[in-house]
């Protein structure tokens, strides 16, 4: 079984390989899937060059990926909710980057019809995330009027289209060239960083702000942006100034979340047509695509999910 793996932290041209695994048995409760794409998420980059490693040290070789889809092959005695044969979106801690993966069986739900592998692959993480940024971490203290920053990105985008399934009045900041694809989303109002400054333009109008970009400026434009005791919740760099009254929340992956969950809302909301996902290129299924997928993220990536896909 084909898989690309890292053998060390470090640059992506350095450290990646490809590798031959063996295939593990699958338990009561797993489920072996075929890999037909995988996502390639920043999370994934952060990971390869050990920015993580102080509280998640890896051994290597190790397969990174978290972001699947593809068609199960086996499942163990005690699965009920898919079926050999059947074609799934997954979301496995690790593994992804190959031809083959073996999760538990709530890791996963089946595929709609009209969803591309690719599509499913590129949705994984980015909606998890937004679904449970605004269901569980903040709920019902989210308000009426959101303001995302980085509304064109993976992140932001679901977050965009999420808030105004909810009914939410959506504030959003990106790129100008990306200004047409933000108001398709459903954005009520649009600022363009490179532009003007948003701070300024919505000064005290979001009972939330979510920072999806890498911090930075956005920061002191979010925190203007953000009501005198609302909400600022960052995925990457929380501000430095915490001096407004607010609540300052930092967004992180938690073992209260089911991704099950999660999936059940997006499928349903896809069968719906109520969510899209932009994808930015899928890649061959090669060490060169994995390696080309990680130098894209850590530059000035476009708008949209990179994935790898088998055809």
């Amino acid at each position: 079984m084909k898989r690309f793996a890292i053998k060390d932290y470090g640059k992506a041209a350095d450290v990646f390989e490809e590798i031959e695994a063996s295939s593990r048995e699958v338990d009561a409760t797993h489920v072996r899937v075929e890999v037909k794409a995988f996502g390639v998420n920043p999370y994934d980059v952060s990971v390869r060059l050990g920015n993580m490693k102080s509280f998640r040290p890896l051994k290597f070789p190790y397969v990174l990926g978290n972001d699947s889809a593809g068609i199960v092959t086996e499942i163990g005695a005690d699965i009920k909710n898919v079926a050999v044969g059947d074609a799934v979106i997954a979301h496995s801690v690790g593994g992804a980057n190959g031809e083959e993966l073996v999760l538990p069986g709530h890791k996963l739900i089946k595929k709609p019809e009209k969803m591309s592998f690719a599509q499913a692959a590129g949705f994984v993480t980015p909606w998890i995330t937004a679904y449970n940024m605004v269901t569980h971490l903040l709920g019902n203290q989210i308000g009426e009027t959101v303001m995302v920053q980085g509304a064109s990105g993976s992140v932001g985008s679901l977050l965009v289209q999420l808030l105004k399934a909810n009914g939410k009045k959506v504030l959003a900041t990106a790129s100008s060239r990306n200004e047409a694809y933000v108001r398709e989303l459903g954005a009520d109002e649009f600022s363009a960083y490179d532009k003007e400054d948003a701070g300024e333009r919505f000064a005290e109008t979001a009972d939330t702000v979510i920072d999806g970009t890498k911090g930075g400026r956005s920061s002191a434009s979010g925190v203007k942006i953000m009501k005198t005791g609302g909400n600022y919740v960052a995925l990457n760099q929380l501000p430095e100034d915490q001096s407004k009254a607010g609540n300052y929340l930092h967004f992180g992956p938690s073992k209260d979340y089911s991704d099950l969950e999660a999936l059940e809302k997006l499928v349903a909301l896809y069968e719906k047509d109520a969510i899209q996902i932009k994808m930015a290129d899928s890649l061959p299924f090669t060490l060169a695509s994995v390696i080309k997928a990680h130098e894209m993220l850590e530059g000035h990536p476009p708008a949209g999910k990179i994935v790898i896909e088998r055809v």
